[in-house]
């Protein structure tokens, strides 16, 4: 947990919650779980990334 932003996982319950949200609106399926190395995909504020010309600066990344 501690390699990680505080941002990460608080944004995934929130997309969790509103998920939950569109399933009982009757607008959306049941939420389920992804198959982890399918499509992995990760979510950043926009404070922690920097752009140089064409490049993305991640940090922890590089």
């Amino acid at each position: 947990m501690l390699e990680v932003t505080k941002c990460a996982p608080q944004l995934a319950i929130i997309q969790l919650g509103a998920a939950f949200k569109s399933f009982f609106a009757d607008r959306a399926r049941y939420p389920t779980f992804r198959k982890k190395g399918g499509h992995d995909r990760f979510t950043l504020t926009n404070d922690q990334v920097n752009i140089d010309g064409c490049r993305i600066r991640i940090p922890n990344l590089g």
